[in-house]
C-alpha cells in the first residue's frame, strides 16, 4: 500500500479528524488534565461553601423566630384579666391551707383580647426593631395561629428567610420558617403575706 509522502509531511491540523477522535485525543494527552480537575474542584468548593452559608442562615433565623415567639407569648402571657383575678379573693387562711394540703395555685387569669394585641406588638417590634438578637434576613414575622384559654396562651409564627446565596443548580432563594411556643403563668410557690412572698 503506497503513502503519499506530502499526506505524510502534513500537519495534524489539516487532517480531517473526527471530534470523537479529538476528544480521544484530549483525554490520551496529559497535558491540561490538572488543570480540568482544578478547576471542577473549585467549583464543588464554592458550590459547597454557598450551600453551607445558606443551612447556617437558615438555623440562625430560625432560632431568632423562636426567641422572637417566645417573647411574643411571655408578653401575652403576662397580661392579667383583673376581673377574674380579684373575684373570689382568698382569706387570711388561703395561703396556710395551700401550704398545709400541698395544693397548686390556680393560674393566673390571662385577658385574651389583650393578650392578642399584645403578641402583636412585640412581634410588630422583633421585625422592626434593629437588634442584635433579630436576623436582618427574616422578612417579618407573622402571627398564624393563637389560642387563650384564659389562663394559657399558644401562638404560631411563620417568617421568610432569604438566602445570602441561591442554592446551587437550583432557583432557591428563601425559605419558610415556622415556630409555636406555648407557656403558663402561675404562681411562685411559697406563702405570701400581703402580696410578699415569705418563703
Amino acid at each position: 500500500m503506497d503513502v503519499n509522502p506530502i499526506q505524510g509531511a502534513l500537519p495534524d491540523s489539516c487532517i480531517k479528524v473526527s471530534p470523537w477522535q479529538r476528544v480521544r485525543r484530549l483525554f490520551k494527552e496529559e497535558q491540561g488534565s490538572l488543570s480540568v480537575v482544578i478547576i471542577g474542584l473549585f467549583i464543588i468548593t464554592v458550590a459547597s461553601l454557598m450551600v453551607m452559608s445558606d443551612v447556617a442562615t437558615v438555623l440562625v433565623a430560625k432560632r431568632s423566630l423562636a426567641q422572637a415567639t417566645e417573647a411574643a407569648a411571655q408578653r401575652g402571657v403576662h397580661t392579667l384579666d383583673e376581673s377574674a383575678y380579684y373575684t373570689g379573693k382568698g382569706t387570711m387562711f388561703t395561703a396556710p391551707l395551700a401550704v398545709i394540703t400541698q395544693r397548686d395555685h390556680s393560674p393566673i387569669p390571662i385577658n385574651c383580647n389583650s393578650a392578642l394585641l399584645n403578641v402583636n406588638l412585640e412581634l410588630y417590634n422583633w421585625s422592626n426593631a434593629d437588634s442584635a438578637m433579630k436576623r436582618y434576613e427574616l422578612q417579618g414575622i407573622v402571627l398564624t395561629h393563637m389560642e387563650c384559654d384564659g389562663s394559657s396562651i399558644e401562638i404560631s409564627t411563620y417568617s421568610e428567610v432569604k438566602f445570602p446565596f441561591t442554592v446551587p443548580f437550583s432557583k432557591m432563594s428563601s425559605a419558610i420558617l415556622t415556630s409555636t411556643v406555648g407557656t403558663t403563668n402561675q404562681v411562685q410557690e411559697g406563702f405570701y403575706l400581703f402580696g410578699i412572698r415569705l418563703y
